[in-house]
């Protein structure tokens, strides 16, 4: 009855012997080495072929409470996605984040405002778009409206 403990806990510890390490390695707590190790996983990301992005990416969204490293690396992993959404979600991580460490809120704060202006940027061109699509309708109709009337063209 005694044993029973120490043998279920040698189990146990055998069996997380078994536990496969991560395929990516992994950066060390955003407050221990801070500005470095972020720009480290920045560019270990930007590295990254866009599959290895979405499967890494997939693999931290499986995580039920991510520490502030594993929250990095997804906001990193998400910022190197198009559209809205995935800077948004990015900016939110980002957000979350709160550091004393001067250099690293400063990396932290131009992270955010980089990820503002590209969402405002995809916004503005899609407004652009949508405007040259409604400028060609209405030359269309114009034009129409002209040939209809058999009035002379005016420039």
């Amino acid at each position: 009855m005694t044993f029973k403990p120490l043998i279920v806990a040698g189990l146990l510890l055998s069996l997380g012997a078994c536990a496969l390490p991560p395929d990516h390695p992994v950066i060390p707590g955003v407050t221990e080495q801070g500005a470095s190790a972020m720009l480290g996983e920045l560019a270990r990301v930007d590295a990254l072929t866009p599959a290895q992005r979405r499967r890494e990416l997939a693999e931290l969204e499986t995580l039920r409470r991510p520490d502030a490293a594993r929250r990095f690396q997804m906001a990193a992993l998400l910022a190197r996605e198009d559209g809205t959404e995935p800077l948004e979600r990015s900016v939110q991580i980002l957000n979350s984040l709160a550091e004393a460490d001067a250099r690293t809120q400063a990396l932290l704060d131009l992270m955010k405002k980089s990820l503002k202006t590209r969402i405002e940027l995809i916004q503005q061109t899609a407004r652009s778009q949508e405007l040259q699509d409604k400028l060609g309708q209405i030359k269309a109709l114009e034009k129409s409206l002209q040939q209809r009337n058999g009035l002379p063209k005016t420039p």
